[in-house]
Parts: structure tokens; C-alpha cells; sequence
């Protein structure tokens, strides 16, 4: 998936499932979703406490997820802050993968930066570190230089590869289904793939922000950075 956000499903499949964030410790807690977690009912996702939803929008240069307009307005609709994520694809050049998220996304509202999620599960092995890291930057340039914040999310792996002493300066949206993530300044935890939300027939991602309510409707202030002033 997810922080632009890395929205990765970097995560080992394999990990144990870690306990939901504990609503008593994170205030803000969210779900993230594609066109495979099927017909969603929102205004229940809403009041079964959860505040957010990132929701992927594409993936590559052409992939563009069915539901995604469909479920960015509904969770909308349900008074949940919403945000999109595209599935980086390492063979794919960045400018491209840039235009095709831009798509999806423009004219939309979106109270979060744009996600950008970095992992190698799916991903061609083959590639590059270096090269990957060259249209990783082509891409993050096409979206700011658009006005667009952008988070990167990815899991502890891709968060040594990629962006440790590179990109940390862009918000993270980190993956770690064992335990908390307490070695990295994250501003979104992916804590499980198995969580049991009302208002959703699957198992669900289950996501917790990193600071008060406060902090958070300071960073959810929309998906574009605020005109530079003269």
C-alpha cells in the first residue's frame, strides 16, 4: 500500500498477526483497501470508530483500481478523511507511474498525501537498487512538482533499502505486523492484514497514526501543499 505515504504489502506474509492498535494509545485508527476487499459499507467502518481509509487508486503506468472512485466517494460521503496510494512497479519508469496516479487523482478531494507504496512482494527482483531508486524519483518529482504532498509506505526491509539516509524526510507509512515499529520516525503503522472492522465482509488492513487528534487534523489538511507565499 500506504506514506506521498509508502503504502507497501511489503509486509511478510509469514509474520504473526500483531494485536489491532490499542484505541486506549492511538486515537486515530484506519483501514486501507483495493477493489479485492470487495463492496465496503462505510458509514459503518465510521462507526465502528475508525477515522481514515487509504485507498489504492493504480498501479504502474496503466493499472487503475475499479473501485477506486467508487470508494473515495463513499468513504467520504461517511465523514472518513480519505487518501490514495499506487503500487510502485520497480520495472516501470517513474514519470509514467507519475502521469497514470495523477489520472486517478486530480480535481479529487483527498485529505492525505499521496502514497506511494514501495516494496518488492510482487516486485521484479532483477532491478536495480539504484535504478529503482531513479524512478522512485522521477515519480515523487512529477507529483510535487504538481503541488501534491507525497508519503512513502513500506516494511522494514524496503525502509533499509530505499529510503534509510535517502528519503527520510518524506512522512512514512511503515509496515510491521509483529510488533510497533520503534526504530523509525513513522507517521502511519500498518499493524495487521487480518483486522476485523464492521461494515467490511474480509479481513482488512488496520493502520494507527502516530499522535493526538490534534496532530492529526493538522497533518490530514488535504493532499496538496499549501501555495508557497511571497
Amino acid at each position: 500500500m500506504f506514506c506521498i505515504f509508502l503504502t507497501l504489502s511489503a509486509c511478510d506474509r509469514n509474520s504473526p498477526q500483531a494485536p489491532y492498535p490499542d484505541p486506549a494509545r492511538y486515537e486515530v485508527r484506519g483501514i486501507d483497501i483495493s477493489a479485492h476487499n470487495g463492496d465496503i459499507d462505510f458509514p459503518l467502518v465510521r462507526e465502528d470508530g475508525y477515522e481514515f481509509v487509504i485507498i489504492k487508486a493504480t498501479e504502474g503506468a496503466t493499472f487503475k483500481d475499479k473501485r477506486f472512485i467508487q470508494n473515495l466517494r463513499r468513504a467520504r460521503e461517511a465523514g472518513l478523511k480519505a487518501g490514495a496510494y499506487h503500487f510502485f512497479r520497480f520495472d516501470t519508469p517513474g514519470y509514467m507511474q507519475g502521469l497514470n496516479f495523477l489520472n486517478s487523482v486530480k480535481d479529487r478531494e483527498l485529505d492525505l498525501p499521496l502514497v506511494i507504496d514501495l516494496e518488492e512482494w510482487t516486485n521484479p527482483n532483477s532491478q536495480a537498487t539504484a535504478l529503482v531508486l531513479n524512478r522512485l524519483g522521477e515519480m515523487i518529482d512529477h507529483l510535487e512538482s504538481h503541488g501534491y504532498r507525497v508519503m512513502l509506505y513500506t516494511n522494514k526491509n524496503g525502509f533499509a533499502r530505499f529510503i534509510e539516509r535517502r528519503l527520510e524526510g518524506y512522512p512514512l507509512w511503515i509496515c510491521s505486523l509483529a510488533v510497533e515499529p520503534d526504530k523509525h520516525r513513522w507517521t502511519i503503522w500498518q499493524a495487521t492484514h487480518n483486522g476485523r472492522v464492521s461494515g467490511t465482509k474480509s479481513p482488512v488492513d488496520i493502520n494507527a497514526f502516530h499522535g493526538t487528534m490534534a496532530d492529526w487534523e493538522t497533518f490530514a489538511n488535504g493532499s496538496k501543499s499549501p501555495p508557497a507565499t511571497q
